[in-house]
């Protein structure tokens, strides 16, 4: 197309002037846009025709209303915040509470022991100072020991029967718990059983492993030290025969049989009524083993699965080591197999008058729970000792110095048992106690 001039003027082609008309719309929405934002006013975007997506602020909001919502936002948190620490300052802290466990091995008033405790003159039996130099190591605060006689004036003496004033020898030791099931625990039958829980709770002394013929009740869960605790006790000597005995006269629970499923069911009803802490002992194991048998090992991991914090076992009248067992929850269980002997008549070897304390303490986790702390272990001889034509017995702490009147022979004796115990101790988790008194 030719102009005035006679020069060719070129036409502009659709596409350059719909591009023109879309820069001029961009700019004056953009010179639109800009000055509303300057002078604080809103700006409506729809009616630029424009489409804005994924804003990270909503523009509709003044300044005045974003400060009042983050300052809402803060007051909320304070709030938040202060009723937690109110919270934290009114519940009371957890008291982690803890008591200390002594026990021993078995005590047995037999053959000479029981003769020769018997004074003829005033025709009774005086056992008064038979723990008089071991009584300072057992001062914990449960003390037990393992006590294989029947306590009854009914029955006539014998190596299983011991009169009723026996139950002194424990008191006077400072024991006040008694596992009193063993082999021949039934054998002056119901009225045996029953004289000796007479005996022991006329004593302050609680006994386990027996019960009344017309005991209906659960284990009882008793606080020491603020740690609600269960003691047990369960029988695996007790000989079929007597067994069968038992059920016909219908006195089969008051020498509680070692049956695993029995076992599980008391330490899951004690964990029930808020026991804390669960102690298992366990009379086991045959006379004179040096370790224990297959049984043995069965029975005690069975009730370590079961929930006991805690096993100490008894029976063999020999020392025997201690382990960590698998239990419930991935925790360990100790277990101790045997702690031989505390008081016996037989010194048919060294083993039979060698035996040891134990000492732990069992301290609450403020959870439910509790953790057995510091097993340790005191090494305990049998002495016997001829004076004015008597035998007399005495329990001591064989790894102590000789006490007075014991002469070289005794001595070699003593530091042979003590040998004893720490050979049979040597791999397991237990130290030796210091020679101070106490625990």
């Amino acid at each position: 197309m030719k102009n005035g001039n006679g020069t060719t003027r070129k036409k502009l082609s659709a596409g350059t002037k719909c591009m023109l008309v879309l820069a001029a719309v961009v700019i004056v929405g953009s010179v639109l846009v800009l000055g509303k934002l300057s002078s604080g006013a809103k700006v409506d975007l729809s009616k630029l025709n424009m489409n804005v997506l994924d804003l990270q602020e909503d523009p509709s909001r003044n300044t005045e209303e974003i400060t009042e919502a983050k300052q809402g936002a803060v007051t909320q948190s304070a709030k938040k915040n202060d009723q937690a620490l109110t919270g934290l300052a009114t519940e009371p802290p957890k008291r982690i509470a803890s008591f200390t466990l002594t026990a021993g091995g078995s005590i047995s008033l037999s053959g000479e022991v029981r003769k020769n405790s018997r004074s003829t003159d005033a025709k009774v039996a005086d056992y008064a100072d038979v723990m008089m130099l071991l009584a300072p190591r057992i001062r914990s605060d449960v003390n037990a020991v393992f006590f294989e006689n029947i306590l009854s004036d009914r029955h006539k003496a014998s190596d299983s029967v011991a009169p009723g004033q026996a139950a002194t020898l424990l008191t006077e030791a400072g024991f006040n718990m008694a596992a009193c099931g063993f082999s021949q625990a039934y054998s002056s039958g119901k009225d045996g059983v029953e004289a000796t829980l007479i005996s022991l709770d006329s004593n302050g002394i609680t006994a386990l492993g027996i019960r009344y013929a017309d005991y209906i009740g659960t284990p009882e869960v008793r606080t020491v030290n603020g740690v609600k605790a269960a003691f047990l006790q369960y029988t695996a000597t007790v000989p079929a025969k007597t067994r069968k005995t038992m059920e016909k006269d219908g006195t089969g629970g008051m020498v509680p049989d070692a049956d695993p499923d029995l076992i599980a069911q008391d330490i899951d009803i004690a964990r029930r009524q808020g026991a804390e802490a669960v102690i298992v002992f366990i009379s086991w194991g045959k006379t004179g083993a040096t370790s224990p048998d297959k049984n043995q090992r069965e029975l005690a991991g069975q009730i370590a699965e079961a929930g006991a914090d805690l096993i100490v076992g008894c029976g063999s009248h020999i020392p025997q080591t201690a382990e960590y067992l698998p239990g419930s929850d991935g925790k360990n269980v100790l277990c101790v197999w045997s702690l031989g002997t505390l008081l016996s008549g037989d010194r048919s070897n060294i083993r039979r008058i060698s035996g040891y304390l134990l000492h732990v303490t069992v301290s609450s986790d403020g959870l439910g729970g509790v953790t057995v702390l510091n097993p340790e272990y005191t090494p305990v001889y049998t002495w016997k000792y001829k004076q004015d034509s008597r035998f007399y017995y005495r329990c001591i702490a064989s790894g102590s110095e000789a006490p007075d009147g014991m002469d070289s022979e005794q001595r070699k004796t003593m530091t042979k048992s003590a040998e004893t115990v720490k050979t049979a101790l040597k791999d397991a988790p237990l130290s030796e106690r210091g020679s101070e008194d106490g625990p």
